[in-house]
């Protein structure tokens, strides 16, 4: 039997590509593809998914869905497939003259973020506890990045904030406040318009950022996922069977794709190189999905949460893809 039609939301990744124009077709399902041109990692898509009830699927925040679970919140059912990835090492920016350069660097210092419970902010929070730092004594402060609009999806108000989280004062930005040293760090993730590089007023707290996020691989074995993909308990309990077929239709993708990424490498004239330096440090393939090969992943994020107060039980990473992986064998 045919599923469908069957609709899916998310940012227009490169390994969408292969399922959008044809190359690789769902088995056993109608599957209509709403692409997100958006530049962050699918913030607009996952806006977009979570403002459409009507849509059956769609990608999501993993932090989010984590702390949903954590609370008894069965809304969606997680489906074991990792659109965005990324370290956070990067992300993390000060003031050029402040001499800082790592983690412990941060200890008792006043950082800004531009939400609390996002994953990004999770995974980055959790990289300068895994380098040793000690948060206890940091001021939080969370509001708007620059004033530019592009963290507008995370600027509305925070709630259930802990004791050392505060909100930026109104007319301020994280950027500006980092600029007059009212605030010695900011976690941003893309660079602030006083990051230029060379001659720029802030700089990244890891100089060597991309050597940072490497040894932090070969310490954890994680390469950090920030949203997974979801269908809604409606769609799923009339047709089970939707969410192994819509795993299976995106991983054939992103398999098409990644056979032929060699290929495909004119982003940049060393594309090619990355590639080989990626593959020499993961081996062939660094977005993996599925539960077995991410356990380590799916355990460190329920730790986290925990561990910085989002949640206040630590999940079982059992019960993360639970309802998914029993919908596999009925």
């Amino acid at each position: 039997m045919t599923l469908g039609p069957f609709r899916y939301i998310g940012k227009d990744y490169d390994f969408l590509a292969p399922l959008a124009c044809g190359d690789v077709t769902a088995d056993g399902m109608e599957l209509r593809l709403e692409r997100s041109a958006d530049t962050m990692a699918g913030g607009a898509g996952q806006v977009r998914f979570l403002a459409s009830p009507d849509v059956e699927s769609g990608e999501y925040s993993f932090g989010l869905y984590l702390i949903g679970l954590s609370n008894g919140d069965r809304s969606f059912i997680g489906i074991p497939f990792f659109p965005a990835r990324g370290f956070r090492h990067h992300c993390l920016y000060v003031h050029r003259d402040s001499g800082w350069r790592c983690a412990k660097d941060l200890e008792g210092k006043r950082v800004g973020l531009n939400a609390w419970k996002t994953t990004g902010n999770t995974w980055t929070r959790a990289a300068l506890r895994e380098a040793g730092a000690d948060l206890s004594g940091v001021s939080w402060w969370v509001g708007p990045m620059d004033g530019s609009g592009r963290d507008a999806a995370h600027n509305k108000p925070q709630v259930d904030l802990p004791d050392a989280v505060r909100p930026v004062p109104a007319g301020l930005t994280l950027e500006s406040m980092l600029l007059e040293g009212t605030l010695d760090a900011i976690m941003c993730p893309a660079p602030p318009p006083s990051f230029s590089g060379e001659h720029g007023q802030t700089v990244r707290l890891y100089r060597d950022h991309r050597r940072a996020e490497q040894e932090y691989y070969t310490r954890t074995g994680i390469y950090p996922a920030h949203h997974i993909v979801v269908v809604r308990r409606a769609a799923f309990e009339r047709h089970p069977e939707v969410a192994a077929r819509l795993y299976d239709a995106l991983e054939r993708s992103r398999q098409w794709w990644q056979a032929r990424r060699r290929g495909l490498a004119e982003t940049t004239p060393w594309m090619e190189d990355d590639i080989a330096e990626a593959t020499r440090l993961f081996g062939g393939d660094w977005q993996v999905n599925g539960v077995q090969r991410n356990a380590t992943l799916i355990a460190t994020l329920c730790k986290e949460q925990y561990a910085q107060g989002l949640v206040t039980r630590e999940l079982d990473p059992a019960d993360v893809f639970a309802e998914f992986e029993r919908s596999l064998h009925p």
